[in-house]
């Protein structure tokens, strides 16, 4: 209130405009500042297009640990919030545009191993940087500012009109024609989706594990489930690896849910519902997969059911099995519903925190030791409205359309199409010859048709599709799997203060990974405990493998007052969170005049 009041007297935000964010970076009092800084950093990003963003990211390091955007403070209000979602906004566009300046000639693969290599080491991250823009900017709407909405133009652009495009015309070229992975549907060492039970549950078995758990949560797709593990490693003895398998074509729920079970066939029932059956057995409802899972002595289980049975009941229900199927739904539920496929992204988010709780309850709860968290299926998403060219309208179904959607069709005998890759089920999900059916998928992004919603779709072929999370999470007490913030360490002898505010430099020791971990602190001067300075933040969450991109600096300002220049006192750093001492270091003041003004 008090810095309103001050900034509205100045009339401060008409004062501002000339200042660049490098002037004012220090300047951490009034709200307008941060305001004015957020516009200035956004204009470098919309011109830079990829160039020169570290200077914009080491820009947002140091206003985050003011009090405006300080991630700490930031639940204080709503507009705290807002200004800490601005600089998430940022960093996620800045990293956006240079990871795009490093494909400035698009994509371009060898053959369809090489692209799917390409998409879950790489190329994944567009989706994933363009999930936490829209995540972040979505935050700042409720204020009414429109500091974002040209980098939302821009990003959109980028996403909508560069990266989805290029990376379908690359794509197409390697699953297309005779050699393409169309016609054979798998690809050397990369797991087939419709094999997952074999190659991974069936060999914990043999091995003499007592009991697996299978987490499958709805078209979870491979850039949240990245994000997942990364969440997932950060915790004490918890060991997570992330792969990719080979999604089923089309790729479907009823499709992938059933490739994901035990079984020996798969095979398509006719009828009103169109079911796959394994094994012979009609697996699309909860109960019908607990009742085939129990031919291996198994069961299937909602996720939100088993989390509210508590220890005791959780540990009763999994005592006599020794396999145990959860099922979570949350991003498909709320994306392919038109009235709230909006939220898909909110969605993604909300299912990183669910799943990471219900692998602690497995584990720490259920004494679940191994544990598989994969997906029926990914999607795809864009925020921007769709037109009439992301549409490949069929004039009218092929004769033999027994299943109609807006990314597949499927049926019998349903021909080929030039505006839609076919194929067979039984190459591409592993069918059984007189239990498979032909489908039609659009090619590339498109759509065949936009009713019920369109941003959220899956059942065609992207990568983003197809390329399907395994994430295998493992309990051990290796010392390689504990956690640890990371160190710091003070740069530099300093051990006396002569002027009114000294700068005092620091550097992060390590750098950030999945077990070394970002940490928060507060930096002071001290006379034992009673502060003789005031207390700045900083934030150590750097994780560049040069020192000089890991230092940090502070400027202490001694509180007015005599200062014995014999006695002792402290450079302190201590935990923002844990309030734990990190460091302590004597330090004399001897201010060269009185600090008596």
């Amino acid at each position: 209130m008090l810095a309103q009041a001050v900034s509205d007297t100045l009339e401060l935000k008409s004062l501002l405009g000339p200042y660049t964010a490098e002037q004012l970076l220090e300047v951490m009092t009034f709200e307008d500042v941060e305001l004015r800084i957020v516009q200035d950093l956004k204009k470098r990003i919309v011109v830079g297009a990829g160039a020169n963003m570290d200077v914009v990211r080491s820009l947002i390091a140091r206003r985050r640990d003011g009090h405006w955007a300080n991630p700490l403070l930031a639940s204080s209000n709503e507009r705290t919030r807002a200004l800490a979602a601005c600089y998430d906004a940022l960093t996620a566009a800045a990293d956006f545009f240079t990871l795009k300046a490093s494909f400035a000639g698009g994509f371009s693969f060898a053959n369809a191993d090489a692209a799917f290599t390409k998409y879950k080491e790489e190329l994944f991250r567009f989706d994933q940087l363009y999930r936490h823009f829209h995540t972040a900017a979505d935050a700042v709407e409720p204020t009414g500012w429109a500091v974002l909405h040209e980098l939302r133009e821009t990003i959109e652009s980028a996403y909508s009109g560069w990266y989805i495009p290029q990376l379908s015309m690359a794509w197409a070229k390697v699953i297309e024609g005779s050699d393409g992975l169309l016609n054979q549907w798998k690809l050397p060492n990369i797991t087939s989706q419709q094999v997952f039970f074999n190659r991974y549950v069936t060999p914990l078995f043999e091995g003499s594990v007592k009991r697996v758990f299978v987490l499958i949560s709805d078209a979870m797709r491979y850039e949240v489930a990245h994000e997942l593990v990364q969440q997932v490693n950060s915790k004490n003895r918890f060991k997570a690896s992330l792969e990719g398998m080979l999604g089923v074509l089309p790729s479907y729920t009823a499709l992938g849910m059933a490739a994901l079970l035990p079984h020996q066939t798969l095979a398509y029932k006719v009828g009103a519902n169109l079911d796959v059956l394994a094994d012979g057995h009609s697996v699309a409802t909860l109960e019908q997969r607990s009742e085939h899972l129990a031919e291996f002595g198994g069961m299937a289980v909602k996720a939100e059911d088993l989390m509210a049975l508590g220890k005791e009941k959780g540990r009763e229900l999994v005592r006599n099995q020794r396999l145990v199927y959860v099922y979570h739904d949350r991003i498909d539920m709320i994306g392919d519903k038109q009235a709230s496929e909006t939220k898909t992204f909110e969605a993604a988010a909300q299912t990183v925190q669910e799943l990471a709780g219900v692998l602690g309850f497995i584990v720490n709860t259920l004494n679940g030791s191994n544990v598989l968290v994969t997906a029926d299926h990914g999607f795809m998403y864009q925020e921007s409205a769709l037109d009439a060219a992301d549409k490949s309208a069929l004039e009218e179904k092929p004769v033999g359309t027994l299943k109609a959607k807006k990314r597949y069709l499927i049926g019998r005998d349903l021909g080929n199409s030039p505006k839609a890759w076919s194929g067979n089920t039984a190459i591409t999900a592993g069918t059984t010859p007189e239990g498979s059916l032909d489908f039609w998928v659009p090619k590339g992004a498109s759509r065949f048709h936009f009713a019920g919603g369109a941003r959220f779709v899956h059942g065609s072929a992207m990568p983003q599709e197809v390329v399907v999370p395994l994430i295998t999470v493992r309990v051990t007490d290796a010392e390689s799997a504990k956690s640890k913030p990371v160190s710091v360490s003070l740069l530099g002898a300093v051990n006396k203060v002569v002027t009114n505010t000294q700068r005092f430099e620091f550097i992060q020791t390590d750098a950030v990974s999945d077990r070394v971990l970002a940490r928060n602190v507060v930096v002071s001067l001290r006379d034992g405990d009673r502060l003789v300075s005031d207390e700045q933040s900083l934030t150590f969450d750097s994780t560049s493998q040069l020192l000089d991109e890991r230092k940090r600096s502070v400027l202490l300002t001694v509180l007015t007052g005599a200062h014995d220049p014999k006695k002792r006192h402290d450079l302190v750093m201590r935990d923002a969170v844990s309030k734990a001492e990190i460091l302590r270091l004597p330090i004399k003041i001897d201010l060269a005049f009185g600090n008596d003004f």
